[in-house]
């Protein structure tokens, strides 16, 4: 497949497929992805003291996370095009493509959740630190392999670096008919992305060594960062899954609604300002509300600031060095000379 940018005077020819492996076409969209989460993964590992999380339990919930981020990502772009598949082989068989990244960050994090609470008994929002810069390494790259399958493109563009192929066209609503327009120089959406992923990235990794100030801070910075990204991007795009037809698109209500959720949650942290939510526990005299014997409370969601915890932790774990030992050396020296 030959892709171009005329105006830049560049030409590739792509092929999707990276290597055969017994007869199976293993696909660059495949190899992309796993790249990706494996440099997120050598992260992890070299950021577990940053963060203080141990790697073992830190690297059980990452794969879990995997497999469950990738039914996610199915299950999400599935509901919304359910009139498109004929059986369940079909919802279920990726390798014809469809999978959308915010059903895979959804069900990474409630995996996520669930191991860190009931299987691996770790603090959960130290992981979530840790996953979220991850998630930026694996997105970043990850998006190359829809450069290599020719999808997630945008809109018509006459900019220096739109792109062009025999699989780039956009969508044209025309009588309130849907019209397939192309192919023609679009937007690459799929660069846009990586580039803000791989902006995003730098941003928080400095921003978590230098400005590193409560647990979760980072997991919503990144959703604040790629909320952004995202709902500027999707804007663009004409192959995106349609909340309200020509109105909003799926991920992009998602997309403002973590901006502004987590942006909320991110300044009330850092302004050390309590996050109050309502739960349910079992009621103390078995009776409770009506009578089913549980009861409602409010308490405060734990941002605790992180960095003074750290140095605490680091000055108990540390082998302490005795101060007094060059006073008594000179001590030893002195008693060893003879007095003339």
């Amino acid at each position: 497949m030959e892709v171009s940018f005329p105006k830049l005077g560049l030409e590739f020819e792509i092929n999707r497929v990276a290597f055969t492996l017994f007869g199976m076409d293993i696909y660059w969209y495949a190899v992309l992805i796993m790249t990706g989460f494996i440099l997120a993964v050598l992260y992890a590992w070299k950021s577990t003291k940053t963060f203080d999380v141990k790697f073992d339990p830190l690297i059980d919930i990452v794969l879990v996370g995997l497999f469950c981020g990738i039914a996610g990502a199915r299950i999400y772009y599935v509901i919304f095009r359910l009139n498109s598949y004929n059986s369940l082989w079909d919802m279920i068989n990726i390798r014809d493509g469809g999978l959308a990244i915010y059903g895979g960050v959804i069900m990474a994090f409630l995996s996520g959740l669930i191991m860190c609470r009931y299987i691996e008994k770790v603090e959960i929002l130290p992981v979530f630190d840790i996953a979220a810069v991850g998630f930026l390494i694996g997105q970043c790259i990850g998006r190359w392999g829809n450069f290599m399958n020719q999808e997630a493109f945008g809109s018509e563009t006459s900019l220096p670096w739109g792109m062009y192929s025999a699989h780039t066209y956009y969508y044209n609503t025309v009588d309130g008919v849907s019209q397939k327009v192309g192919p023609t120089t679009v937007h690459p959406c799929f660069l846009y992305e990586s580039l803000w992923c791989l902006t995003g990235f730098l941003l928080l990794h400095f921003i978590s060594r230098r400005y590193y100030k409560f647990k979760g801070q980072m997991f919503l910075s990144y959703l604040v960062w790629y909320g952004l990204g995202r709902a500027w991007i999707e804007g663009l795009r004409t192959d995106s899954l349609w909340l309200v037809e020509d109105v909003i698109k799926v991920s992009q209500l998602l997309a403002i609604v973590c901006v502004l959720a987590a942006g909320a949650l991110l300044f009330m942290g850092w302004n050390d300002i309590p996050v109050r939510l309502p739960r349910i526990r079992r009621a103390q005299n078995g009776k409770g509300i009506a009578g089913l014997g549980f009861e409602a409370e409010v308490f405060d969601l734990p941002f605790q600031p992180t960095k003074l915890w750290l140095v605490s932790h680091r000055e108990a774990t540390e082998p302490q060095t005795s101060q007094e030992t060059p006073e008594t050396e000179t001590e030893t020296v002195e008693e060893i000379v003879p007095e003339e």
